[in-house]
């Protein structure tokens, strides 16, 4: 399996820039061809009738006409193999009828609001359905029904676990998007009345989603929780997720904050710079310039720098601190900036949202790489992308940064005795904000074999949280090194030959374990890869680490006995490897694409293939690996449910085969190239094949809000690897026949340490 080995880098090279002009733009011409329908429109609109009715008479009976004057809120629901937002039926059914969609809660069922002027009109168009047998206003035969919002399905799963538990409730009220802030002022004074009437209190006022959807934060009787629900413009009510940094650390004795005045420390002015989002860096005075910028959030009134700091050292020295130690020799890969967000303890969402969104407006230019090692504790919600994993998403696409965030930590290994059993466990799924489309998620793997421990040599960790993502999406995107644990006779152990060493704001080590430890190894690298690789390109960074990252012993098992899925939602697409990511080699050549396209133009990018690999075609005997990653960032809306993404990128392989003959050559099954999803990664293997210009065509599916002119960015990532075991200069051969065509990534002049 030579395409699993470890690459020699004595001949590192920079990567190659696919430029503009090696890019055809094809116009697309999307087509819908509609399927017939047998629908009787007599049955059809008397069952739309009753809806129409029961929705004036609720607007009548709650008074609604005092605080929305004349808008007309409902539900609507298609047939199951219809989607509300497809661009066909948004035209003939939404666009057309002067409705909007403000938002869905499956695909076939949407919240919906017009004017009441314009649901007379709609009312009208349906008598018109019914008494020419459906030949008018046809489009009512993809309507199922029309219906009042149904207030049961307004709450959580979290919420309606917890309320029979407690009489009082810190709730998080999310009112219906889409509407005008005069709107949203009229009744959120009616809402807050209310609550006061049912002995509740509001907590936080004026809180937005960056979509500008109104949340009031509230204490509520569990009683009232029903007469809440049942107010018009409430969208959603949920248990106020609480976020914290987990920490079981366990002191090395031998360790004092003394140890470091003894140690040499190669500190350079060039170091690259990533911001640490937590509660706080204290380190001893010798480490105090690897601090280059503090950041406190206003309400903050504490500063515990207990997770922090131990955070901020795993992204400083990486994950052999320890032999650093002994050595007496620090080599710190990066410099921080340290960014109080947290007082310690457990932090309501809406607050955490309000100290990262301001932090982030404020560091930016500094630097473009975030650290934030929170989560929940338990699962996210498989019906929507949660608040905070979507301001993440929108940040990210708002200041060009790129956040690395753990999938989340674990008990089921305290009470499991296999590995097995543990995975299979729906308890241990990432929790938010891992979910994040647009963050780095970064799972645990252990460095080293215990014989207590149930995880063998570079698995995944027993406490590490796994996929997959929202909707099936590709989670964790990484792994790296997080500890290990394990327990005897109901006693927890960090194992000492793999475990997270760190500095405490003592200055002294611990031995630690969790995802909050191998997030920052990742963010470490983005900045290391971004700084030397990409001419400071943080996105183009994430790719190529992506891209790039590098399969463990335990993920070749996986992938070689077909279980292929399990490995993904696992390991991500493996360990980040700052000199693969970073360096073509020889017999290993990267094409690099960085572009932005619209609808209806499709791209074909084009990458040379050398004669002096093809010429090593053999029927039967796999000559070459090509691998591609396209990760693009389309727009997203958290009140859209499982559509969040509103766009996605559709890559198709193409390539000459030995009869001189364009092919198609995709995975099977649409593996690592779903629809709907933002991140595509496959390779493919060949034996017969011609040299010459190969193409990934590229695709932009989108909704209908997205405008056909509207452009979506994205990074596109090829690499041609010989696996003849040969060491065949690809890298030269692009040189020598492509004559200049891809230009060469031009390298920042340093010496990295990694």
């Amino acid at each position: 399996m030579s395409d699993f080995k470890d690459k020699p880098f004595k001949d590192k090279k920079n990567h190659f820039i696919i430029p503009e002009n090696e890019v055809e733009k094809v116009e697309h011409k999307p087509r819908f061809i509609p399927t017939p329908k047998n629908i009787n429109a007599q049955e059809r609109g008397t069952v739309l009738k009753k809806g129409f009715n029961s929705i004036l008479k609720r607007r009548t009976e709650n008074n609604t006409s005092e605080i929305l004057d004349d808008i007309v809120v409902f539900k609507m629901n298609t047939t199951e193999d219809e989607k509300l937002d497809d661009r066909s039926n948004f035209q003939k059914v939404f666009k057309d009828n002067n409705l909007k969609i403000n938002a869905l809660n499956n695909n076939n069922e949407a919240i919906v609001s017009t004017t009441l002027n314009f649901f007379s009109d709609f009312e009208a168009k349906l008598e018109a359905y019914i008494t020419s047998s459906g030949k008018s206003s046809s489009f009512f035969e993809v309507i199922e029904g029309i219906d009042t919002l149904d207030n049961e399905n307004k709450k959580t799963e979290r919420l309606k676990s917890s309320s029979f538990n407690e009489s009082v409730q810190d709730i998080q009220i999310t009112l219906i998007p889409g509407f005008e802030k005069e709107v949203y002022n009229k009744v959120e004074r009616h809402l807050k009345d209310k609550i006061i009437s049912l002995e509740g209190e509001v907590i936080k006022d004026n809180f937005y989603l960056s979509d500008h959807t109104p949340i009031l934060r509230v204490y509520l009787p569990s009683s009232a929780i029903n007469e809440i629900c049942n107010q018009d413009l409430v969208f959603k009510m949920d248990s106020t997720p609480y976020y914290s940094a987990e920490s079981s650390s366990k002191r090395n004795d031998e360790s004092s904050e003394n140890i470091f005045n003894d140690c040499e420390i190669e500190l350079r002015d060039d170091l690259p710079i990533i911001c640490i989002l937590d509660d706080g860096i204290q380190f001893p005075e010798s480490l105090q310039e690897l601090i280059v910028g503090d950041w406190v959030a206003g309400d903050i009134k504490n500063i515990p720098s207990e997770h922090g700091t131990k955070v901020a050292s795993r992204a400083i020295f990486g994950d052999n601190l320890y032999n650093q130690i002994q050595s007496k020799k620090l080599t710190p890969k990066v410099k921080v900036i340290n960014a109080v967000i947290s007082d310690g303890g457990m932090i309501a969402e809406p607050d955490l949202i309000d100290r990262i969104r301001n932090a982030v407006a404020d560091i930016h230019e500094t630097t473009k790489i975030f650290n934030l090692s929170f989560n929940t504790d338990c699962p996210f919600n498989d019906f929507s992308v949660g608040n905070l994993a979507y301001e993440l998403d929108l940040l990210t696409k708002k200041y060009d940064v790129v956040f690395t965030i753990p999938t989340g930590n674990h008990s089921r290994w305290e009470d499991k005795e296999l590995l097995t059993e543990i995975v299979q466990d729906p308890s241990t799924i990432l929790a938010s904000p891992a979910e994040s489309f647009y963050c780095v998620t970064v799972g645990g793997i252990v460095n080293d074999y215990h014989s207590s421990s149930v995880s063998e040599k570079e698995g995944i960790a027993p406490f590490s949280r796994i996929g997959p993502g929202f909707t099936g999406s590709l989670k964790p995107d990484l792994v790296y090194p997080g500890g290990n644990v394990y327990h005897e006779k109901t006693i927890r152990y960090i194992a000492a030959n793999s475990a997270a060493y760190v500095i405490n704001k003592d200055g002294q080590i611990e031995l630690e374990f969790g995802t909050s430890f191998a997030a920052p190894l990742a963010a470490a690298d983005l900045a290391i890869l971004a700084n030397k690789n990409t001419n400071e390109d943080a996105k183009v960074a994430k790719a190529l680490l992506i891209h790039h990252a590098k399969k463990t012993p335990p993920m070749i098992d996986l992938i070689l006995n077909d279980y292929h899925e399990d490995c993904d939602n696992l390991y991500g697409k493996g360990t980040g490897d700052v000199e693969l990511a970073g360096f073509s080699t020889a017999s290993e050549a990267t094409y690099i694409r960085k572009g932005s396209m619209s609808r209806l133009l499709k791209e074909r990018v084009g990458f040379y293939m050398p004669s002096n690999i093809s010429s090593q075609s053999r029927r039967g005997n796999s000559i070459i690996k090509v691998k591609v990653t396209c990760i693009s960032e389309p727009p997203i809306r958290n009140t859209m449910g499982k559509e969040y993404l509103r766009g996605y990128i559709d890559t198709s392989f193409h390539y000459i085969n030995s009869k001189n003959t364009p092919e198609v050559k995709n995975p099977k099954g649409k593996f690592g190239r779903k629809k709907w999803h933002n991140t595509h990664h496959f390779s493919q293997t060949f034996s017969m094949f011609n040299p010459g210009d190969w193409q990934i065509w590229l695709t932009l599916y989108s909704k209908p809000e997205v405008e056909n002119d509207e452009t979506i960015d994205y990074i596109l990532i090829v690499t041609i690897e010989d696996i003849t075991g040969q060491n065949i200069d690809i890298y030269e051969g692009i040189q020598m026949e492509a004559l200049g065509r891809f230009h060469v990534l031009n390298e920042v002049e340093q010496e990295v340490e990694v």
